[in-house]
Order: C-alpha cells, then sequence, then structure tokens
C-alpha cells in the first residue's frame, strides 16, 4: 500500500478514519491469505492536524496502524514543503513522536520510508533527522529518491551526492544495533543428523528427536518495555505436510497477549495456546508458516520463550 486517503467523504470521516480503516483490514487479510509471511505496510503519510503536519485526511495515525493486519508504521516527512513549512526543530520532534506512538500506542515498528527536503542544506538536515530518529529508538528509513541518470532536480539523490554519507553513516548505526546474524542453524542441523542416526541408533534416537524434532520454531522478539511485537515463523522439517496445528509455548513472564494475525490464541498464564486459521492450517513438508502477535509486558521482562511444541511435539529453535 502507499499513502493511502479516504478524505472529505463524510462529515467526520477525515478524523475517524473508520472506512479506509476497514479498507486496510480487508486489503491486508487478502495480502496475507497469499503470503502469512510477507510484511505489510499502509506506506501512510502521517499528516494530521495533531501533528502540526499537514492535515485530516481520513487516515488517523493510530487508527489505521492498528489494523491485526499491518506489521509496522509508516511516515512521509516532506518538512520544507510549503504547506509543511517545519524547521529543523520542528521536524525532530515530529518524529520523536510519531517512534513514540508506534512504539507506545500501536505497538509495533516505526519505518520512515520516504523523506527528504529540497532548497536547504540537505546534508544538515537529515543528520537532525536521523539523530532524532535513532536517539528515539526508530527502526528503519528510506529516503526519497536514488537517481543513476536523469536526476530529479527537486529530490533526486545520485552518485556523487555529499548527503550520501550522512545516510550511510546512520544506515550503519543501525544496523548495528541488530547484532551478529544467527549462524549455526544452517550448519549444525545438515551436520547432527546424519552422524548420529546410523552410529547410536537405538540409544540417539529417543535423545534427539524432543530435541530437533520435525520442527524448527523462529521467535523474532521487537521489545519495547511496556509492549513488544513477536514474529513467529514454524518450520516444517518433516516429510509429510501438517495439516491442522497447535503450537504451545510459555512467556517467561507475566506477557499479556492483545492481538494476533494470522492465527488464533488463547492464553491462560504464562502459557499461549496458538492454533491456526483456515488459511494458515496446512504446512508443506520443508515449508513454513508464520504469524505475529502483539502484547503488553513489563520493562526487562521480555525473552524468547524457552520451549515450543507443535501438535505435541517438540521444536527445535532457530
Amino acid at each position: 500500500m502507499n499513502e493511502p486517503r479516504y478524505q472529505d467523504q463524510t462529515p467526520n470521516e477525515n478524523t475517524t478514519g473508520t472506512t479506509l480503516r476497514a479498507w486496510v483490514d480487508e486489503m491486508g487479510a487478502f495480502v496475507k491469505g497469499i503470503d502469512p509471511n510477507h510484511l505489510l505496510g499502509t506506506g501512510l503519510e502521517a499528516h494530521e492536524s495533531r501533528f502540526g503536519f499537514g492535515g485530516d485526511e481520513g487516515n488517523p495515525f493510530v487508527k489505521i496502524h492498528q489494523s491485526p493486519w499491518i506489521d509496522f508504521t509508516s511516515a512521509h516527512p516532506y518538512p520544507t514543503e510549503d504547506w509543511a513549512a517545519l524547521s529543523i526543530a520542528e521536524t525532530q520532534d515530529l518524529v520523536r513522536t510519531w517512534v513514540r506512538e508506534s512504539h507506545e500506542v500501536v505497538g509495533k515498528p516505526f519505518y520512515m520510508g520516504e523523506f527528504n527536503v529540497h532548497n536547504v542544506d540537505r546534508t544538515q538536515w537529515w543528520n537532525a533527522i536521523f539523530q532524532a530518529f535513532e536517539d528515539a529508538g526508530g527502526d528503519g528509513t528510506g529516503f526519497w529518491w536514488y537517481q543513476d541518470h536523469a536526476v530529479d532536480g527537486k529530490f533526486g539523490v545520485s552518485q556523487g551526492a555529499p548527503e550520501l554519507a550522512a545516510f550511510r553513516a546512520h544506515a550503519d548505526r543501525q544496523s548495528a544495533k541488530n547484532g551478529p546474524g544467527p549462524t549455526t542453524t544452517p550448519t549444525v542441523t545438515p551436520t547432527v543428523t546424519p552422524t548420529v542416526t546410523p552410529t547410536v541408533t537405538p540409544t540417539v534416537t529417543p535423545t534427539v528427536t524432543p530435541t530437533s524434532g520435525t520442527c524448527t520454531v523462529t521467535y523474532r522478539l521487537s521489545d519495547w518495555g511496556t509492549s513488544f511485537n513477536a514474529d513467529v515463523t514454524v518450520r516444517n522439517d518433516g516429510t509429510a505436510p501438517v495439516n491442522g496445528w497447535k503450537l504451545v509455548f510459555s512467556f517467561p513472564a507475566a506477557q499479556t497477549v492483545n492481538s494476533i494475525w494470522n492465527a488464533k490464541a488463547t492464553q491462560s498464564g504464562a502459557r499461549l495456546t496458538v492454533t491456526n486459521e483456515s488459511w494458515t492450517a496446512t504446512i508443506p513438508a520443508g515449508g513454513t508458516v508464520g504469524f505475529g502477535l502483539n502484547g503488553a509486558s513489563s520493562p526487562g521482562t521480555n525473552g524468547v520463550p524457552a520451549t515450543f511444541t507443535l501438535n505435541g511435539v517438540t521444536c527445535a529453535k532457530a
């Protein structure tokens, strides 16, 4: 999706966003039904009178992004446009507000997927915007737009532009937050299976099976202290499809699920039981299924659950 609006259609539609939210829910469910692992965003501009940035256009920031089918929030700031006329300090405040509302109100990552300025010192502005974004804990950015030829004289950025140094430095700092990527899963899995099975079949089989099982779960946690998102992927490592599934795990503390998408869930204390939706019922042999959840938590208590069981079988963790 990109920059959806539903403006001036009814007396209160500009501020309620009811119609556009219903459309986002419908389209989001359709896309996730085709590919539940596909990350989906609105590409929202985040214009809103309460931000002092543009007006109300039937697409309120919080309401639209609270759709269970949307994975991250969005804003497209162009602060030097005549209709915006924001200073650097005002733009920094706006970015901080978007990050805070994304994390604390919506409970999702914030992606500033499109922005730029013109007729000003672009490097100075970009550095200031990136500083506010990083200090607030923003999650991702992208500028508009890089061109290798026929460069747009207003917003085009091409090879050798000085502002690219600011973007590269920002990208490096953002990348460093991720830490080292996973390296053990692809090398350990093929090595252990052929070595252990033929050598010590009667002894090792009952030990290895419940540990690695016929499934692997990846639990990607985005933790903001009082709220969190978890993107969960279940891989069927068996040779036959799984038709209908139940994944059970326990949170490490008093986390509470607020919403879940691409699956259904019931919670009893720390224990969460997740079952498939009709469109996620089958996990092909060697294939995956994914779902996401948003919840409330206490600062410092989040973490990856210790164990996962799929239809009663203990899964490996990636």
